[in-house]
């Protein structure tokens, strides 16, 4: 996606707050909305969290239902013309590229924009298939592009101190990958913080999340779960998480010893 892009927010995400917009401002349960639309709520429920693509069936009923001139079904072309397939696409081709802040946590691994082509294929073997995996890494790894910018975003991370001695893809690939981190830590928009293990962390455990805020004050968060994830502006669900994320650094060290970890861990892993 452009960053010459003048409607700073993304389709995709407009549609999806647009939908819980008018549906609470006219009183409408999913349920009723279902039942204005013929559709199943829990189909409401998957686009207005962004967990699903709306068709243009769906969008001409949404401007049926609410009265609109196009209202909806001009989004769905918007979102047509967009390259973004899936909740994780949506994120990184709509939502990254115009953030001016990214704030991130991850409990189990290095966050996937600051991850090593080595890393991230040794992360996606597992499940992706074959004939994808070197798209997921190659797409992974051109993430890291938007540090290249005339005004990159600042990049706040927060790790869990556990990845310094997770050896995903082996010792050799870790300890290219710590390098690799140390070396975008030094970064003047980068800041990479550990939380201890010692801390617990329980407001941390239950799934990694990022938070992005968007060119016009526009806040979105996304969310990982086991089956899939979700990417949303609704207000409560980003407030939610940004309070978690608050909890999370509270516990966090500071950016002078992380980076003393990050070098620890180097050389124990090059020995």
């Amino acid at each position: 996606m452009s960053d010459s892009i003048s409607n700073p927010i993304p389709p995709g995400v407009r549609f999806a707050s647009d939908l819980e917009h008018y549906r609470r401002n006219s009183g409408l349960s999913l349920v009723a909305l279902g039942t204005r639309m013929q559709c199943h709520p829990s189909l409401i429920s998957h686009i207005e969290r962004g967990r699903r693509e709306p068709t243009l069936d769906f969008a001409e009923a949404l401007d049926h239902a609410f009265q609109l001139d196009q209202h909806f079904t001009t989004l769905f072309r918007q979102i047509s013309h967009s390259p973004a397939l899936g909740w994780f696409a949506r994120w990184v081709e709509e939502v990254e590229p115009q953030a001016v802040i990214l704030q991130s946590w991850d409990p189990m691994l290095i966050p996937g924009l600051l991850q090593t082509s080595e890393y991230a294929r040794a992360v996606f073997s597992p499940m992706a298939p074959a004939d994808q995996l070197e798209e997921r890494v190659e797409a992974r790894i051109r993430r890291l592009q938007i540090f290249d910018r005339p005004n990159p975003p600042v990049f706040l991370a927060l790790i869990d101190e556990g990845v310094l001695h997770r050896p995903i893809g082996g010792p050799e690939v870790l300890l290219h990958q710590l390098r690799h981190l140390l070396e975008l830590a030094q970064h003047p928009c980068v800041t990479v913080q550990f939380v201890p293990i010692a801390a617990g962390c329980g407001a941390g455990m239950m799934s990694a999340f990022s938070l992005a805020r968007l060119r016009g004050g526009i806040e979105v968060a996304s969310a990982d779960s086991v089956l899939s994830g979700d990417v949303t502006s609704d207000h409560d669900a980003v407030a939610r998480l940004k309070v978690r994320y608050n909890i999370i650094r509270a516990d966090a060290h500071s950016q002078s010893v992380s980076l003393r970890l990050m070098e620890d861990a180097v050389t124990t892993w090059a020995k």
